[in-house]
């Protein structure tokens, strides 16, 4: 059984997308990459767009042509924390929404919390024969298999222009070079994170160019249909496309909004901060309303990610 593993967390958008395309066709950026098995994740949000899960449909028979393996981890098989089934459950759950001016806990609960609990269920029963009916908890068999064989190597789509989304490594090295441990996590301890699109300078223009040098086909950018952080020509296009799902965010951040109307709070914020969603609506309409429909689907294509994430 190989010893050695290598993730690809998959976000089905266009930076994971080159890696994986580069992997399977590109023998030079294989070797250099991959140590061992390999393994591609994706963690479902529940909240992906149309396009994005047409890729999803792709990339499954993608991969098996190349002997990849592949998982979509979806809310029902028990990966994902409590009240986070998918974005829109946790805003029913708990009247709530995602707004840039909280702290932006979706991306920890939908995407990393459920691909590690299933990694180390993976570990689990594929290393250390584990046959229990539920889940291991708290990476015990990652944490294991790190301390027999080494470190897991995880390849992380975050383009070149992006490197202040690099999360910054919990321990420290003092003056003469000694390295201090302080609050080091499992992670620190178990995980390689790498990322090969910063070392080979692929910025996104520089992904769309590689995919569409393949032959193969280029997915839109990743991102939640309700992320706070889309630009207003997402919010536009968003509302010219996907009417429907504009209006339940909407609903959504109403509700939050109701529930605390009265309480002793000193904002009560939604989506976009002290602005509502209809209010940003009607400035990016009146800023943008004059773009024809193919003017937006191409700012689309090149915009719309986790901005805000550092991994």
């Amino acid at each position: 059984m190989e010893k050695n593993i290598t993730i690809l967390s998959f976000g089905a958008g266009q930076d994971s997308t080159a890696i994986l395309y580069r992997i399977a066709l590109d023998k030079t950026f294989r070797d250099q990459y991959l140590k061992g098995k390999l393994i591609v994740l994706m963690a479902d949000t529940g909240n992906e767009h149309p396009g994005t899960y047409q890729h999803v449909e792709f990339v499954k028979s993608f991969c098996e042509s190349h002997s990849i393996e592949f998982y979509l981890i979806t809310s029902c098989q028990g990966y994902h924390p409590k009240n986070w089934d998918s974005l829109q459950y946790n805003f029913q759950a708990h009247n709530t929404v995602m707004s840039v001016a909280f702290p932006k806990t979706c991306t920890d609960n939908l995407k990393i919390k459920p691909l590690y609990n299933f990694l180390d269920h993976y570990i689990a029963r594929h290393y250390y024969s584990y046959d229990e009916p539920h889940r291991p908890k708290g990476k015990r068999y990652i944490k294991h298999f790190c301390k027999r064989y080494g470190k897991i190597h995880v390849l992380l789509g975050i383009a070149a222009g992006e490197e202040s989304r690099i999360a910054k490594p919990s321990n420290e090295v003092d003056i003469f070079g000694n390295l201090i441990i302080t609050n080091a996590t499992w992670m620190d301890h178990c995980l390689q994170k790498v990322y090969p699109l910063v070392d080979l300078q692929m910025d996104r223009s520089a992904c769309q160019t590689y995919i569409r040098s393949t032959g193969l086909p280029l997915p839109p950018p990743s991102n939640c249909m309700m992320c706070p952080f889309l630009s207003k020509q997402e919010i536009l296009w968003l509302y010219r496309n996907y009417p429907e799902v504009f209006y339940e965010w909407q609903a959504y951040e109403q509700a939050k909004l109701n529930k605390f109307s009265n309480a002793n709070i000193k904002s009560n914020l939604g989506v976009k901060g002290n602005i509502t969603l209809a209010e940003f609506l009607a400035q990016a309409i009146a800023e943008f309303g004059h773009w024809t429909d193919e003017q937006l689907n191409e700012y689309k294509m090149s915009h719309g990610h986790c901005v805000k994430s550092a991994y």
